[in-house]
């Protein structure tokens, strides 16, 4: 079996990979990549391995901003010093989620579970039970962020979710603004964003635009069903919820 890692550890690449080769003599790591660059890089000018082992957290980005440019055939392992990821990861192909420092044996119980989704009866799996459960744990969960660490000139400035107004994409950056109007940079990816932040407070409006149920000034009805909505701070953009979305960003509001 042929697999890759993504890691940019160097200690832990070594440990990982050596760990491997002793539970699996007959796999064959194909290559140790350390950033989403090189990740990229090798997937445009290589098949696809078997498997991939992957931090999450990389130096110039996260795993996801690979696995979310290509398609994906290989399931994944993913390894991180991180448990805020987990529901993200099986989002993109991960069949198991192990904590760092790695355990041994539990790394011999994922490979196990991989040897189980090789088998012809795995044919039969239904990936909507993985959803189901994806979608009671994030309905559950309690842990959502109460704050923002950003940084501004060689600071480092706490912001807490009840000031801010909204979170867009402008020119791929993601941009924190709070209801002051003060607006900071983010390394975060919306959609992730998206995840960690309770959704009682916040909504996706559209695919820029996270706002928040406390910076709502008015909502009006816009062309062809759709609805704009006016936040109590300024916004360089209008906010527009389509059609698609009008009823149950409606439904969001009368749920508070």
């Amino acid at each position: 079996m042929n697999i890759i890692i993504i890691e940019d550890e160097v200690q832990t690449a070594w440990d990982l990979r050596h760990t491997i080769e002793r539970l699996r003599p007959d796999f064959v790591v194909q290559a140790v990549l350390d950033s989403v660059e090189s990740g990229l890089d090798w997937f445009s000018g290589h098949e696809q391995p078997d498997l991939i082992f992957s931090d999450i957290q990389l130096g110039d980005g996260m795993a996801f901003d690979i696995f979310n440019k290509i398609i994906l055939t290989c399931p994944v392992i993913f390894c991180t010093a991180y448990d805020e990821y987990a529901i993200l990861a099986f989002r993109n192909n991960g069949i198991d989620y192990l904590l760092k420092p790695v355990d041994e044996k539990l790394l011999e119980e994922s490979l196990a579970k991989m040897d189980m989704l090789k088998k012809p009866s795995a044919g039969n799996y239904d990936s909507s039970l993985v959803y189901r459960v994806i979608k009671d744990i994030e309905q559950n969960t309690k842990n959502y962020k109460s704050s923002f660490l950003v940084s501004y000139r060689d600071k480092l400035i706490p912001v807490v979710v009840e000031n801010i107004s909204f979170f867009s994409i402008q020119n791929e950056l993601l941009q924190l603004h709070t209801k002051d109007n003060k607006m900071y940079l983010l390394n975060y990816k919306l959609d992730y964003l998206e995840m960690i932040v309770d959704p009682k407070l916040f909504y996706r409006a559209n695919r820029q635009t996270l706002l928040a149920y406390s910076a709502i000034k008015e909502v009006e009805h816009y062309e062809d069903r759709k609805l704009l909505v006016q936040l109590v701070t300024k916004t360089s953009e209008p906010i527009i919820v389509s059609k698609a979305r009008a009823s149950d960003f409606i439904k969001w509001m009368e749920g508070r």
